[in-house]
């Protein structure tokens, strides 16, 4: 068994050494063994799938073939499958390949021209099967109507040898209806995610971690002034310093499955020399076992956003300067306020008191205006005349002294013009039932302002004698 083996593995070395072939003679001759001997390797070799042989002439060509022994088709795949003979017949199925293609009969033994096969084994399969039978593999993709329904099919054709040892091939059928649909339905989304994405005045850019840009939208492309083409492929970093690409570097390494976003803001250098600043928001794209796949970020240039914090800091620190000179002025207002405060109500205080003494004096004061009506009188008029305050408001200069007329009041008024002294006379009142009264009268004209008033002081006289009368109130 050991001298089998070797023998069998130099056997193995020198076809190796010949891909083109070598016959039984030449075997024989290099290994120094019958040629009988020889003949009883090849064809092990050939049932177990690892020699082929093809005819030269009169002599028989053995080289290395790579095919899988029918027997193990089973345990190789769980995918349905066909074995094809090299006289192009149905050796074997399994693995639920009638159900596939919605036949119900064993397919055993059947042509593989069989009308039934005809939706399945179509035109463009049958150079891969020839090709396969003589030793080399291949695959095509295959789309077949199943009831109603379109399946998607990868047709593997792999090299095969039957328990004849005669080669033939395998048609493994892997159905990828749901991957394909998949795969559309992302290109769709692809799509439709960069249609959306280039409609946008943000920055959209996906990064492969190695730094080679995969997807750039139309934003981006105007911002760096250059093409999808000629961006996409070509690493990328943003022209930035060398502190913020480290934290940059920092941020993706910091991108996990769990917490898979990262925003960072810096100042970029524009094609044109200038500077602005930039915000971007990157997102970690990760494989199912964690490993990042690639990043998406969105950027947007936030350069007026900035200035105007700029501003606002400049105005907020102007602002604090005015309201600190407006404290200290409103402080020296407040204290001006309080001054005046505290004069008027000393000047309140003494109007209090000099209303009180000129209520309660003992003579009977009135106050006229120009016009004759009066302006005021005190709580001893009242009394005296016989009116309450309200009604004595009614009253003018020429109903309490009936001496006074029109034109003896605007004497009086003239008199004032020339000269400010006061006088007293002898005159009377009329009471509010009608009784004249004798009273002393002690007036004057007073001025505050703009407002001139008659002020008459009277005392009502006690009657001895005859009273003297006189023009006057």
């Amino acid at each position: 068994m050991i001298g089998d083996l070797e023998e069998l593995t130099k056997i193995r070395e020198l076809l190796a050494e010949h891909p083109r072939g070598m016959s039984i003679t030449d075997l024989s001759r290099k290994l120094g063994l019958h040629r009988t001997t020889v003949a009883r390797y090849m064809d092990g070799l050939q049932m177990k799938g690892e020699a082929d042989l093809r005819i030269v002439s009169t002599a028989k060509v053995y080289h290395l073939a790579a095919r899988i022994p029918s027997s193990a088709i089973s345990t190789f795949t769980c995918e349905p499958y066909l074995l094809i003979t090299c006289r192009l017949v149905i050796g074997s199925a399994g693995n639920g390949i009638s159900g596939l293609l919605g036949l119900s009969d064993d397919l055993t033994g059947r042509q593989i021209s069989d009308s039934d096969l005809a939706g399945f084994i179509q035109e463009e399969m049958m150079p891969g099967i020839k090709l396969a039978i003589q030793g080399e593999k291949s695959s095509v993709n295959l789309t077949i109507r199943q009831k109603e329904e379109m399946k998607e099919l990868t047709i593997s054709i792999i090299p095969a040898v039957c328990e004849d040892g005669r080669p033939g091939c395998v048609l493994i059928c892997k159905d990828e209806t749901l991957f394909q649909q998949a795969v559309k339905q992302a290109e769709i989304c692809t799509r439709e995610a960069e249609a959306l994405a280039s409609d946008q005045n943000e920055f959209v850019i996906r990064i492969r971690p190695d730094g080679l840009l995969t997807y750039a939208n139309d934003a981006f492309c105007r911002r760096m002034e250059r093409t999808r083409d000629e961006i996409v492929g070509f690493p990328y970093e943003p022209v930035i310093s060398h502190e913020n690409l480290n934290q940059l570097k920092t941020l993706r390494s910091m991108l996990t499955r769990e917490d898979p976003t990262g925003i960072i803001t810096f100042k970029v250098i524009q094609p044109d020399g200038m500077v602005s600043w930039e915000e971007w928001h990157y997102r970690g794209i990760f494989t199912q076992d964690g490993t990042i796949r690639e990043y998406q970020a969105i950027g947007s240039d936030i350069s007026e956003r900035k200035h105007l914090e700029e501003q606002l800091h400049t105005y907020h620190s102007n602002f604090e300067a005015i309201v600190t000179q407006r404290t200290r002025e409103m402080k020296a207002a407040n204290q001006d306020l309080m001054a005046e405060i505290a004069r008027r109500e000393k000047l309140e205080r003494e109007l209090l008191i000099i209303r009180f003494v000129f209520d309660q004096a003992s003579d009977s004061i009135l106050l006229f205006e120009r016009t004759g009506a009066l302006y005021r009188a005190n709580e001893t008029a009242c009394k005296l005349l016989g009116y309450t305050r309200e009604e004595i408001q009614q009253i003018t200069v020429f109903g309490i002294n009936p001496e006074i007329t029109q034109k003896t009041w605007d004497q009086m008024w003239e008199y004032n013009s020339v000269t400010e002294d006061s006088s007293r006379v002898r005159s009377v009142h009329r009471r509010r039932n009608g009784e004249l009264i004798p009273v002393e009268i002690s007036r004057k004209f007073i001025s505050a302002g703009p407002l001139s008033l008659f002020c008459s002081i009277a005392r009502q006289i006690i009657m001895t004698d005859e009273p003297e009368h006189g023009i006057s109130t």
